[in-house]
């Protein structure tokens, strides 16, 4: 009986805990859009103050048996480490130079404001309902020095009145966008992928300007979604 009721306990816990999943992952889309009205109203952004950029730069560790091939992968490890090193400082120095979250901020506030019919304002007082953005998490990834670089973005969007606490619509977004040759200037290269070994020579300035293109290019994509979002939200596939 000890047993059964122990089980019982677990399977109560469990189905618990699946069920608190269910409600935070339910919890991050919410569409009320149908009790308010937005023809003509007035619109606001609000871009949370975002975390630093993160750089995951990442590289192969070669491992031999022989005692001659462990030295040669350890002073080839080495190698690597540093030129991840290297690449990680010049992009972080090159994010610097430009306000990626400033991009996104403007592209999807013009993106739900047309989906809308708003007018856009950019005072908070003024304005009848508030977008709100909150970027969790956001950065350039490579999983190697061979592998595609892409900026990496999670965004937490809300709409809410602005002389009010209910909640209206919410969408979170996750973006992976690669980048592209021409964007940083490159020719033909390999697979036509930008690695970070393709970037390790390149300038700051240089490195910026690439940036710069892949954060508009991803805000296009965050706006697509969210006007897509808002369109379906308000009348439907």
């Amino acid at each position: 009986m000890f047993l059964a009721r122990r089980f019982t306990i677990r399977g109560a816990l469990a189905a618990g805990a699946a069920a608190a999943c269910m409600a935070l992952a339910g919890c991050m889309t919410v569409n009320h859009l149908d009790l308010y009205q937005f023809d003509g109203a007035r619109l606001a952004a609000d871009l949370h103050t975002p975390p630093e950029p993160q750089l995951r730069i990442d590289y192969d560790i070669d491992m031999n048996g022989s005692a001659v091939m462990s030295a040669l992968s350890v002073m080839s490890n080495l190698a690597k480490a540093n030129q991840a090193a290297h690449v990680r400082e010049l992009m972080r120095a090159a994010l610097a130079e430009v306000d990626v979250p400033g991009i996104v901020r403007a592209e999807s506030f013009r993106a739900c404001s047309s989906s809308l019919g708003t007018e856009q304002v950019e005072r908070l007082r003024e304005a009848d309902y508030v977008l709100a953005l909150t970027i969790e998490e956001w950065g350039i990834e490579a999983r190697s020095p061979v592998a595609a670089v892409s900026l990496h973005m999670k965004l937490l969007v809300s709409l809410y009145p602005s002389h009010g606490s209910e909640l209206a619509w919410r969408r979170e977004i996750t973006v992976d966008e690669p980048a592209r040759p021409d964007m940083f200037g490159i020719g033909n290269v390999i697979g036509n992928m930008v690695t970070a070994t393709v970037l390790y020579d390149m300038t700051e300035e240089d490195l910026a300007r690439g940036f710069k293109e892949l954060g508009s290019l991803t805000a296009r994509r965050i706006s697509y979604e969210l006007q897509g979002d808002l369109d379906h939200a308000r009348f439907g596939s």
